[in-house]
Formats: C-alpha cells, sequence, structure tokens
C-alpha cells in the first residue's frame, strides 16, 4: 500500500507510459517473497501536505492495518521553510521560495526541521502502531532536489547551495524520524543528487522537472529494495 503526495502517484500526464516506483517496488517485494502483491496505491494529486495527510490519515486506518507493505512519499510538496524568520521573506508570487531572499540558510533550515519533526513522529508513529504485532516492510522516501537544474529557476550558484542546505537538514530530519519510528528510510536525494547534494537530478526528472521520469521511477524503486525485505524476507 502506498500513501502520500503526487510523486508515488505517477500520473500519465507527469509521466507517460511510466512505470511507477509503487508498482516497480511491489513487482520486486513479490520477486523476493514469492507471494502474490496486490498494489493499493492511495497517494494524492492534490499538492498534498503532510499536515493534510496527517488531518485524513483516519480514512486509511482500516487500509493501514491490513497492509504488509506500506510504502509513504509525503516529503515533496510540504514547505522546507519554516516561517519569513529566521528564513529571510522566502515566498514569491507564486507561493515558491525565492532563493535569492533566504537568509541564514543554517538557521533557517534548522527551524524548518524543527517545524516538521513532530508532525513526522505523529505520522509514522502512527502507520506503525496499527501494525504493532505483526511483521510488515515500513518504508518511506525523503526528498530530492528539483532546483538544482530547473532552468525556469535560474538559480545562481549561491542559491543553488542555500537549496542544499535546507534539503541537507529537512532529509536528515525526516529520515531520523522515519527510523526512530521503524520505517526505512530510502534516501532518493543523494540517489539523484548525488554524494554531495549538488548534482542536477535531469533525466531522472520529467518534462515538468518536479515528478520523476521513467528513469526516475526505477531509481527511486531500486533504492528501496536496497533497504531488503525485513521482516517478510
Amino acid at each position: 500500500m502506498a500513501i502520500g503526495d503526487s510523486i508515488p502517484y505517477n500520473a500519465s500526464y507527469d509521466c507517460p507510459d511510466c512505470t511507477g516506483f509503487v508498482d516497480r517496488y511491489a513487482e520486486a517485494v513479490g520477486a523476493a517473497t514469492g507471494q502474490p502483491v496486490h498494489v493499493l496505491n492511495l497517494s494524492d494529486h492534490t499538492g498534498l501536505t503532510l499536515p493534510g495527510l496527517l488531518d485524513q490519515l483516519d480514512g486509511y486506518t482500516h487500509d493501514l492495518a491490513e497492509a504488509d507493505v506500506i510504502v509513504v512519499g509525503i516529503a515533496h510538496n510540504s514547505s522546507e521553510l519554516a516561517a519569513d524568520e529566521p528564513c529571510g521573506a522566502p515566498m514569491d508570487e507564486n507561493d515558491l521560495p525565492d532563493w535569492s531572499k533566504v537568509d541564514r540558510a543554517s538557521a533557517c533550515a534548522d527551524a524548518s526541521a524543527a517545524k516538521y519533526r513532530p508532525q513526522f513522529e505523529a505520522l509514522f508513529s502512527s502507520i506503525a502502531a496499527l501494525r504493532e504485532g505483526k511483521p510488515a516492510i515500513l518504508r518511506t522516501i525523503n526528498r530530492y532536489n528539483d532546483w538544482i537544474g530547473w532552468e525556469e529557476a535560474n538559480l545562481t550558484p549561491e542559491e543553488d547551495r542555500t537549496t542544499k542546505v535546507i534539503l541537507d537538514r529537512w532529509d536528515a530530519m525526516l529520515c531520523a524520524a522515519a527510523e526512530d519510528n521503524g520505517f526505512g528510510c530510502a534516501d532518493i536525494y543523494r540517489a539523484f543528487n548525488g554524494p554531495d547534494g549538488l548534482e542536477p537530478s535531469g533525466d531522472l526528472l520529467g518534462a515538468d522537472y518536479t515528478h520523476p521520469s521513467d528513469k526516475g521511477n526505477e531509481l527511486i524503486a531500486e533504492t528501496l529494495v536496497d533497504l531488503g525485505f525485513a521482516p517478510l524476507a
């Protein structure tokens, strides 16, 4: 079962003729366990954020409690910028970060991580509690950087580095919250953006330079597979 935002959704208009990572991962789980796998992808292509997913989590309770494999993908739409201070005046007229106005990047990153950590803790702990006493593969993904290399954003090298500071802290926080609650966290940030976090995602993203391409979906699935299949295999 998968829940989350449009990254696991795999809409045909985002990635025509693509096989999403949820389906690819399900196939790998089936091969590893020798059991048939029924895919229930309840992710959402409506700009869903972490607070939004928490608000509607009760609606998934039955399915989550019955799922032997749960993949959560809710890293992308929740803003990495916690507030105007200490981040400066970061949002533009399209409600997107204006990276040229983000000052005190390290303090901004800390504030953002501190704001969202309790929400991720609540999400992962609630899901884990539904499977308590029953073996399950619990997985999540962190956030790749789709700012670096996005031509329309036209970021300077300094602004690229600012996005890296924020994403470094954001993804470390997300994975720590996941792992503290029994989830394996697939580091697609480093898979897409390299060990230093500064490589463009390039052809791992589709035409909108937001959602994964078929190649990107394949890499996300491989990163999930690399975490193994315990306790089911």
